[in-house]
């Protein structure tokens, strides 16, 4: 037979076109329809081989029901946790997801996000990019009524991201309270790294440090593993653990930094925690050190959630501009961090 419909549907059941579509879109138990109906229903659109007529559907509702993903092909970041917050959150408001990868100048293009609106047929977009866009640009989608919301960026309206300064301040405060002191904060030089947690992150250390009447130590590693294996970190973190005033506390920016450390202790005979605790930011606690890190959560899972339903706002009103939110930060304990009264001088 041809593709059934709700018509051919009610028909084969002896039910009205409203039953049919109350069930198939969920609404059987609101709509006080017998589970025997309801089931009756369902087994009928299986057996028939009956699918929802998205067109028609948009047409109706006067929405598309998919929401875009677009990604810079430059410093994306899209971790597990975030990618699950996203679709469980747009899973439980019956939306799907449609994901795009662009060039940041094609991105840039005042053109670009009315074309993908009807080219992806999508009600929304959520921009993955590494900086956050010009003011300029903003004011442009605002006035173009594009539903937009930014990830992991820090700009004035319309965007979520972690709030790495409050991060900063928990990472020193926890390793204050453990009795460390002498806490470093290791970063790698990055002139061309403008993503807003590299001075959050830092800026939150800094804060916690004078609050305690301590002086901040910032340590910074070559960026070099681009073009080396990765010797000269080693060497830089080595230099930093045998200084005079070495530290007994690292907050490393992220893995990276962390692992440097790691392997410049090792090499040192220094033993983690009992000579040295560390901790890290990251989106989940690692444990590629054997020894799961203590990190501080970027609470990816949150920030995706939170995109969803600042987006369905947005939806509703495009032209309106959304006070950025910025997610808290977690702890997140592992094996690398002790009271400074268990660690050697």
């Amino acid at each position: 037979m041809a593709h059934p419909t709700i018509a051919t549907l009610a028909e084969h059941l002896g039910l009205s076109r409203a039953t049919v579509t109350h069930v198939l879109n969920g609404r059987g138990d609101t709509q006080r329809i017998s589970p025997k109906t309801q089931q009756r229903v369902r087994e009928a659109a299986q057996e028939l081989g009956y699918r929802a007529n998205a067109s028609a559907r948009a047409v109706r509702a006067g929405r598309f029901g998919n929401i875009a993903l677009i990604q810079s092909l430059w410093g994306q970041y899209l971790p597990p946790e975030l990618l699950f917050g996203l679709t469980r959150a747009l899973a439980d408001q019956d939306l799907h997801l449609v994901l795009a990868q662009v060039p940041d100048p094609v991105m840039e293009d005042e053109a670009y996000l009315p074309h993908t609106l009807h080219e992806l047929s999508v009600d929304g977009v959520l921009l993955n990019r590494h900086v956050a866009s010009s003011p300029g640009y903003l004011e442009t989608i605002l006035r173009l009524q594009i539903p937009a919301i930014w990830l992991n960026v820090k700009q004035e309206f319309d965007a979520i991201h972690p709030d790495d300064s409050q991060g900063g301040r928990l990472a020193t405060e926890f390793l204050l309270t453990l009795g460390h002191e002498k806490i470093t904060y290791v970063d790698s030089d990055e002139p061309l790294n403008a993503h807003y947690s590299k001075h959050d992150r830092k800026q939150g250390y800094e804060q916690a440090m004078a609050a305690a009447g301590r002086a901040p130590h910032v340590y910074a590693l070559p960026k070099l593993w681009l073009h080396e294996p990765g010797d000269e970190r080693i060497a830089a973190a080595k230099a930093l653990l045998q200084s005079p005033e070495r530290p007994t506390a690292i907050v490393a920016y992220e893995l990276a930094e962390a692992m440097a450390v790691v392997h410049a202790s090792h090499q040192l005979g220094l033993t983690i925690p009992d000579d040295l605790s560390i901790l890290l930011f990251h989106s989940r606690t690692d444990d590629r050190y054997f020894l799961p890190f203590h990190t501080i959560s970027n609470e990816m899972e949150q920030v995706g959630r939170g995109a969803v339903a600042l987006l369905r706002e947005k939806m509703q009103s495009p032209q309106v501009p959304l006070p950025t939110r910025a997610v808290v930060m977690q702890l997140r304990e592992g094996m690398t961090c002790q009271r400074r009264s268990t660690c050697a001088s």
